[in-house]
């Protein structure tokens, strides 16, 4: 079974303060058919974290899962819908119990549910079967002022009603908080210099090693080893050029090459908030140059 879930990392203008998705970072956790021997089978940076890229990172992974664990991300659902197709949406995907609970508590407080409400009560263990679903969506529908907890009722309850009828045939994994623990790890050791990886493939060849690290399968001995027989291998030289991995990909006018890792919106609006940047810096020396020039004494000039 599949347990998914991404990360994105942003960039943000300094002059407008808006913020733009710069690349998105996709994870897979894997269990066997019995929910054990978990581990994290795949990490890899995509421009954006659509339908399209989870597609293809999934159409990288062997096999078909028995069963997939995420939130309710509509990118994640394309993608495996674009991959496998319809059904394996309606018949393999299994929203997070942890993302749910969480939006459903956080529906009761804005509706301000007492601690002591039977409501909550009859909530404990909704998941879990149908029949403890069906008792919690009925005291929901029977409270009509609870708004924001009925909304989410509306919009949840068919599905819900699906996947806790099929819960106890799945593996006893259903939160996806496996990939989320590595997820979190990756991203403390990116995020302050998230800005400076433009290439895909490099980033992901770093990927690989830290992959690698969470597993605790990396040893500084086995890496050497890997590299002397590489090396031993190919006559002392690696096959591909380092320019291999170079960006080919050009901008819309076709002058400079932009970076394969960044998302085009944000690479646009770099490229904007540069050349703004530049045309303030030029104005604003014009007006100091100006000042300058009204402020200078004039020359006096001595007639005979």
């Amino acid at each position: 079974m599949l347990v998914l879930d991404s990360s994105t990392f942003f960039w943000t203008d300094p002059l407008t303060g808006k913020s733009l998705a710069l690349y998105c970072i996709l994870a897979a956790f894997g269990y066997d058919k019995d929910g054990k021997n978990g581990r994290l089978w795949k990490v890899e940076a995509a421009p954006v974290g659509d339908g399209a890229a989870w597609a293809e990172f999934l159409g990288s992974l062997p096999g078909k899962p028995d069963s997939i664990v995420c939130d309710q991300d509509r990118a994640i659902i394309a993608g495996i819908i674009s991959h496998w197709g319809d059904w394996a949406a309606m018949d393999l995907v299994h929203y997070c119990e942890h993302h749910l609970t969480e939006r459903v508590r956080a529906a009761f407080k804005s509706d301000k549910v007492a601690a002591d409400d039977r409501l909550r009560q009859v909530f404990h263990g909704a998941f879990t079967s149908r029949e403890q679903w069906d008792a919690f969506e009925a005291e929901v529908i029977s409270r009509p002022t609870l708004l924001l907890t009925n909304g989410w009722m509306a919009k949840n309850m068919t599905w819900m009603r699906r996947q806790t009828e099929r819960r106890a045939q799945i593996p006893p994994v259903s939160s996806n908080g496996a990939v989320e623990q590595p997820l979190r790890e990756i991203r403390q050791m990116l995020q302050t210099r998230a800005f400076m990886f433009r290439n895909r493939a490099r980033l992901n060849q770093v990927l690989v090693l830290m992959r690698l690290a969470s597993m605790r399968v990396d040893t500084a001995t086995d890496y050497a080893s890997d590299i002397r027989a590489f090396l031993d291998a190919h006559n002392g030289h690696p096959p591909r050029t380092y320019r291999a991995a170079y960006d080919t990909t050009a901008n819309q006018s076709g002058e400079a090459p932009l970076g394969s890792l960044w998302a085009p919106k944000a690479q646009i609006a770099m490229t904007e908030a540069r050349a703004n940047r530049a045309l303030a810096s030029a104005r604003a020396k014009e007006i100091a140059n100006a000042k300058e020039s009204r402020a200078a004494p004039k020359a006096i000039s001595l007639k005979s």
